[in-house]
């Protein structure tokens, strides 16, 4: 019984792993060809798998496009809370998560100008604007609550209202490729502009 149950774990962890092995190859495909020009064929050769093992996990081509989104995004907030973990403050933490951002579009755009002409992206993008933003609200919730324990945020504050604000500023990086006070391609110009001002509203 110990064995077969064994067997069925080591099988469950194949099966995630190759549903993440389809998911990365999307992700790369979206970068190399921008998502219009991705077809399942694309991922699945990326992969190094069948059409079909593809469509095993995921339907239809949308389902497999907002999969992938999401994974990339889990991703992304393993990175960020990697960069936060180093960091003292919530202002410091806030710094380090748009350097982390600023960090990730700048090497999409570097490596492909298609980014930029995919109005399916730009179409995900802006639908997948407020989900984004509710990702990152509850990613941040804890440490805006850690934030206000320690007296860097008001008492009265609402941690969430406070977190979906902070979320808000994050995303809106996205959207910018110059601005007046802080340069997109220098990271690290982001990450001290975050810090100056993101939190100053909440105390």
């Amino acid at each position: 019984m110990a064995t077969q149950r064994a067997t069925a774990d080591v099988e469950t962890q194949d099966e995630y792993d190759r549903q993440d092995q389809i998911l990365e190859a999307a992700n790369q495909c979206f970068t190399q060809l921008g998502i219009h020009r991705t077809s399942v064929q694309d991922v699945a050769r990326m992969a190094n798998v069948s059409r079909g093992t593809v469509y095993r996990y995921f339907e239809d081509r949308n389902v497999l496009i907002d999969a992938a989104i999401e994974f990339g995004a889990q991703k992304f907030y393993q990175q960020v809370a990697a960069a936060m973990a180093k960091k003292s403050t919530l202002a410091e933490k806030l710094g380090a998560m748009a350097e982390t951002h600023a960090v990730i579009l700048l090497d999409h755009r570097t490596r492909n100008r298609l980014m930029a002409d995919d109005s399916e992206l730009m179409r995900h993008m802006i639908s997948d604007g407020d989900s984004a933003v509710r990702r990152t609200t509850e990613f941040l919730v804890p440490y805006v609550r850690e934030a206000q324990k320690r007296g860097e945020v008001g008492a009265g504050i609402d941690v969430t209202a406070a977190s979906e604000w902070l979320a808000r500023i994050i995303y809106s990086f996205s959207t910018v490729n110059q601005a007046q006070t802080f340069d997109m391609s220098k990271p690290d110009t982001v990450r001290k502009y975050v810090e100056k001002f993101a939190v100053n509203g909440l105390r």
